[in-house]
């Protein structure tokens, strides 16, 4: 009996190190939002943060409905969101043993924004274009053989 006794513990010791040295090597989980648009370039505002440019990858650590927001100039702005959905990997209880498994889990939850031109921005800068030009159009010509303007000197401040 002694001898069995004795064994106990150092198999507990055993067991404890063994499970240690599994929780030590354990993986990871990364979960990542790629958001990307026709054209690209839009600046990406996540949740009232900005995050960057479009295509953009964002990790995120909870899973639910994020505010999405895009704005490209030239191109109607977009106010939506996206929504990531929970794997059977990442309910309560399931996601602890996905922590501790010696495997590398990674969710990539892809969202695609096509961004419509802006009537309005393109009309303006066409509005722009032909007031410049009627305005170089309204300035008085000058003859062929004027002679050219004197510079304009300004005494310095005394």
């Amino acid at each position: 009996m002694r001898g069995t006794e004795a064994l106990r513990p150092a198999a507990r010791a055993a067991a404890m190190a063994v499970l240690a040295a599994g929780a030590a090597l354990g993986g990871c989980v990364r979960r990542e939002i790629e958001v990307t648009t026709t054209p690209p370039g839009a600046i990406l505002t996540l949740n009232g943060r900005e995050v960057g440019r479009t295509p953009a990858r964002i990790q995120f650590t909870f899973d639910g409905t994020y505010d999405v927001r895009l704005r490209l100039q030239g191109y109607e702005s977009v106010a939506g969101s996206g929504t990531t959905d929970m794997p059977a990997w990442d309910f309560m209880g399931a996601d602890l043993v996905a922590e501790v498994l010696p495997a590398k889990l990674h969710r990539l939850e892809r969202w695609h924004f096509d961004l419509v031109p802006d009537a309005d921005a393109n009309a303006g800068v066409l509005d722009r274009a032909r007031a410049a030009r009627r305005s170089v159009d309204a300035m008085p010509a000058l003859a062929p053989d004027a002679p050219a303007p004197r510079p304009v000197a300004t005494p310095e401040g005394r």
